[in-house]
């Protein structure tokens, strides 16, 4: 008896929801280390955060190849490295990267938990949410265009590095101000870091479903990779549960195949299925499918 308790104990603590929370959490300790250490140490003292940021690598490519080896300002080799992780994970793990490893994503599913927690203990914030979702409800036949906000944003992004040979989007982006935040400068870049905090108070990862252009290339890589989810329509309860719980409004329910550029890899709605063999990881053909 007392092995096979150990054994559920154990089961419970390794299934996969709970090791993608221990990535998201362990990758995004280590940015916060680096974070700290190089608040307290200063230039030069420390590695910078940023220097593990993998759209970095992607902003300087273009002045990377055209220059012969040399890099936008605040890049460095680490970012093309990272990037190149990056490219990998989405063809082989489609957008597990964004599931599964990206700090900024995990920011805004925290902040989304603790909307959820307020709401169940508190009636008045659940009361305010609902009706700022109702009031909202118009959007909800844009969120197919609005999706599209973040191929412009990489385009910009891109675009203006390469004319302009610095990154045009760091002033804009919510990663470069969070992990400076400790300069308190206000910028556009912490305005947009406030308005993704308070919009993952109502929407689940805003950021990542309309204007991160790291998701973005993520997303369209992944259309190479042959892992993709596929629904049993005999199996298939249409409970649409795996819809609600997906953190990218994904349809899941309606698909047979999920190969959505907005899937992030996350396993939520496997997790969530309350039929065994419903949704299934599957190996097939890269780019044909929804």
């Amino acid at each position: 008896m007392a092995t096979n308790e150990r054994s559920k104990n154990l089961s419970r603590i390794f299934k996969r929801q709970t090791l993608r929370k221990i990535s998201l959490l362990g990758f995004t300790a280590f940015i916060a280390t680096l974070v700290v250490r190089h608040v307290l140490t200063g230039e030069g003292g420390s590695a910078s955060p940023e220097a593990y940021c993998p759209f970095g690598g992607l902003e300087t490519l273009y002045r990377y190849i055209s220059s012969g080896g040399s890099f936008v300002p605040h890049v460095h080799m680490s970012n093309l490295v990272v990037f190149i992780g990056v490219v990998a994970t989405a063809v082989l793990a489609r957008s597990g990267f964004c599931g599964w490893v990206c700090p900024l994503g995990f920011i805004q599913e925290m902040v989304t938990n603790l909307s959820m927690l307020l709401q169940k203990r508190f009636s008045a914030i659940r009361q305010f949410v609902r009706r700022v979702k109702k009031q909202g409800a118009f959007l909800h036949a844009a969120d197919r265009y609005m999706r599209l906000l973040k191929y412009v944003v990489l385009a910009w992004a891109l675009g203006g590095t390469a004319i302009f040979g610095v990154m045009v989007f760091r002033d804009y982006d919510p990663w470069a101000a969070l992990i400076s935040i400790a300069e308190v400068s206000l910028g556009p870049g912490l305005v947009v870091l406030a308005v993704m905090l308070v919009a993952s108070f109502i929407v689940e990862r805003p950021w990542c479903r309309y204007s991160c252009p790291l998701g973005a290339v993520s997303g369209l890589l992944a259309k190479l990779s042959p892992v993709y989810l596929r629904r049993s329509e005999n199996l298939c309860k249409n409970c649409s549960v795996c819809t609600k719980s997906c953190p990218m409004g994904l349809p899941v329910h309606k698909a047979t195949t999920i190969k959505s550029v907005d899937c992030i890899g996350c396993l939520e709605c496997v997790n969530a299925c309350p039929k065994a063999g419903a949704l299934e990881l599957k190996l097939g053909t890269p780019i044909v499918g929804s």
